[in-house]
């Protein structure tokens, strides 16, 4: 077990951070070069960078708290209103099971600037009188790709929500009724602290589902224009496969890697917390 820990997690892991300190082409790898921190440094400093990682931010806090309350909206709807709500949730799940670059695809030719349907529903509701070319603006390029992966994210979180749903005891809800509750209320003591966990949990799911999304923008915009829809796993790929400078794809690889640390170390955390209020029951 710890030779395997070892082998594809750890070896990979050190190799990445030992990369990181040189000045490497993918091309010439032997002609490698001791840099220490200058990668580190060149991140620190430049503003193509900068950009990126506000692009980083933009496509995960905006694409995951949208495709969360959607989800959570969709969950809900199909615990209360929908008669039918297993057929329901297969069908809802479609986006999810499609292969990645399959529904990227799809969601590229909706934007597309002369064929879309997104810019013909524009021009029908008069709300722009000529088609943009959404995924070649600088200024909008990064909002197509987060449409799309809210339309794909948003259901896996609703089954979510609709299972946490199920699992609440309705006597609960019939007993707040009854004490004169009103529906706010019901949710705000009996449903949020009940869900609380899953809710958690799957929140971090998606952060950290997204952090690490390359499919989505790469299929729709390659990163571009420029840097404009460019993310942290995109700009690591450019680097790597299209600069070649290794280098400097193995120092963002660390910091992505940090990043993602964090979001585990608060996953694991509420994991725990989960298991021991079960075990305490």
């Amino acid at each position: 077990m710890i030779a395997l820990v070892g082998t594809f997690i750890l070896y990979p892991i050190a190799r990445a951070i030992y990369s990181s300190f040189f000045q490497k082409s993918l091309l010439r790898p032997e002609e490698a070069q001791f840099a220490g921190l200058a990668n580190y440094a060149e991140i620190w400093g430049s503003p193509t960078i900068h950009q990126v990682l506000w692009n980083t931010f933009v496509w995960v806090t905006v694409g995951s708290g949208v495709a969360i309350v959607a989800g959570f909206m969709m969950g809900w709807l199909m615990y209360e209103k929908l008669p039918y709500a297993s057929v329901a949730s297969a069908i809802i799940l479609i986006p999810w099971v499609l292969p990645r670059v399959v529904g990227a695809s799809i969601w590229a030719f909706m934007f597309s600037g002369s064929q879309g349907i997104i810019n013909e529903l524009l021009v029908t509701l008069g709300l722009t009188q000529e088609y943009i070319v959404m995924l070649g603006s600088t200024d909008v390029s990064l909002w197509p790709p987060i449409v799309g992966m809210i339309w794909r994210l948003a259901p896996l979180f609703a089954l979510l929500t609709l299972t946490s749903f199920q699992g609440i005891n309705d006597r609960l809800y019939e007993a707040a009724r009854m004490d004169g509750a009103t529906p706010w209320e019901q949710f705000r003591y009996i449903t949020l602290p009940l869900m609380r966990y899953n809710l958690a949990i799957g929140f971090l799911l998606m952060l950290i589902y997204n952090i690490r999304n390359f499919s989505m923008i790469w299929v729709m915009t390659k990163g571009g224009p420029g840097v404009s829809s460019t993310t942290l796993p995109v700009m690591i790929y450019r680097q790597a496969f299209v600069d070649f400078n290794i280098g400097m794809a193995s120092a963002l690889s660390v910091l992505l890697f940090l990043v993602l640390l964090v979001f585990s170390y608060y996953y694991i955390k509420v994991y725990d917390q989960v298991q021991g209020e079960t075990n305490g029951n």
